[in-house]
């Protein structure tokens, strides 16, 4: 029986084999890809129940509360600005967690050529990737701020005439941000190119890929979103239930002890699958990036041409 072939990583594909690819890269590395998200991210998992579930429980209370007529003082409102800032802060790390998870995941897997390593191996590649990464998505994010507010003033303009397109402008120049960003960042993280060089690095692969990269990367965030919506059902049916109860029952009592430690389990399968859910697209994407690559330089091709090589000659010594 024949050895079944390892998994090329660099290599060009169509638009099919990206998505397939996708999805075989996880399978073959199911079990440290997740180990290391579970490990590596249970603690904003831990913290952002208690948050998520502080949110919507306050949101429940202050609905009820507004159709009554009383009003939420400033001290819960405080409360509720200082829990949403936390929430989304703790989104921001833990989203760099991920990312830095996933690309560690790879570049184990380049270097043994198959799935069979462990989470601390992943560790040793993350935590010297986690704080460079944190800060290029920080000044990525600065950047496309300043875009953002130089393109505002004529974007207002014209969406004052053509309001209907305000949607999909908005959505289109996100895509092409998150594009040059994943670009950027597998130029920067496989190829060590500064930040400056992975952003002209990215431009350049993209050149003729816009459009490309753009289909990928819906269709990947679809595909990510269905899963995800597995994985939130469960937490959304037990909020609309708990907010129907404190409707019809009584709108001023708290939630029950059972209730509560509900939406804490609710709120960490929730955060767990989103996490798990996001390595989707950012497989997808990397598998993008090489695709672009190999078009642009084909490295990968020539280096398995020289492999191939130097076996045909041990082989003829070996004669």
């Amino acid at each position: 029986m024949s050895a079944r072939r390892p998994f090329i990583l660099r290599k060009e594909r169509t638009f099919g084999q990206k998505i397939e690819g996708t999805f075989e890269f996880i399978r073959l590395t199911l079990k440290p890809l997740f180990k290391s998200l579970l490990f590596y991210t249970s603690p904003f998992v831990l913290v952002g129940m208690f948050l998520v579930s502080y949110l919507l429980n306050a949101l429940i209370s202050f609905g009820i509360n507004s159709n009554s007529g009383v009003l939420p003082d400033d001290e819960d409102l405080l409360m509720l600005g200082l829990s949403l800032f936390g929430f989304m802060f703790l989104m921001v790390f833990a989203g760099t967690m991920i990312m830095a998870v996933v690309y560690s995941v790879i570049r184990v897997y380049e270097e043994k050529g198959d799935g069979d390593f462990t989470h601390k191996e992943v560790w040793a590649k993350l935590k010297k990737i986690y704080w460079p990464l944190l800060g290029t998505l920080f000044l990525y994010g600065i950047v496309f701020f300043v875009v953002y507010l130089i393109i505002l003033i004529p974007l207002t303009l014209v969406l004052a005439v053509l309001s209907f397109l305000a949607l999909p402008i908005v959505y289109m120049v996100v895509g092409f941000f998150m594009i040059i960003m994943f670009t950027a960042v597998g130029a920067q993280i496989f190829e060590r190119k500064s930040i400056g060089k992975a952003l002209s690095r990215a431009f350049k692969l993209l050149r003729r890929n816009w459009w490309p990269s753009i289909g990928l990367f819906i269709v990947l965030m679809l595909i990510y979103n269905a899963i995800t919506l597995i994985f939130s059902a469960p937490f959304y049916v037990n909020f609309f239930l708990q907010t129907l109860n404190r409707v019809e029952v009584d709108f001023m009592a708290e939630p029950s002890l059972f209730q509560q430690l509900l939406s804490y389990v609710l709120s960490a399968i929730l955060l767990l699958g989103t996490f798990f859910s996001y390595s989707v697209p950012l497989v997808g994407m990397n598998l993008q990036y090489f695709h672009m690559s190999e078009v642009s330089d084909a490295k990968s091709l020539i280096q398995r041409i020289d492999q191939l090589g130097v076996k045909n000659e041990e082989e003829e010594e070996d004669y």
